[in-house]
């Protein structure tokens, strides 16, 4: 059983996330502010991190970048989970390192499932 965070500022978006990783029998955490989000992980590493590229405060890539800068060897994957397309994403995170992949919004659950376990996996 892996510790997924879960960051995202929709509401319904992270109660769907949270419910689709405790049905695949994983714990889930969850916020919706990327600051709290760091704290989370700085307290207890989670080994995967389900981020949304834009947010207020601190964007998908300033929250994992900080995640590096701090937990260092101890920080998650990252897999994004975006309305904003991949390729934007991926240029966006591209200075920070290469991400565990992308989630398209709005995702269909058997992606999700498989891009999680795929991040899981490595």
């Amino acid at each position: 059983m892996a510790r997924v965070l879960i960051v995202d500022d929709t509401d319904i978006v992270r109660k769907a996330l949270e419910k689709a990783i405790q049905r695949m029998g994983h714990t889930a955490v969850s916020t919706s502010d990327s600051v709290e989000a760091l704290a989370m992980a700085v307290k207890s590493p989670p080994d995967l991190a389900l981020v949304d590229y834009r947010m207020p405060n601190m964007d998908g890539a300033e929250l994992w970048q900080e995640m590096r800068n701090v937990l260092g060897d101890r920080c998650p994957r990252v897999l994004f989970i975006s309305a904003t397309p991949p390729d934007v994403v991926r240029s966006g995170v591209a200075r920070v390192g290469e991400p565990a992949g992308f989630v398209k919004k709005p995702f269909h659950l058997d992606d999700l499932v498989r891009s999680v376990s795929e991040a899981l996996a490595h």
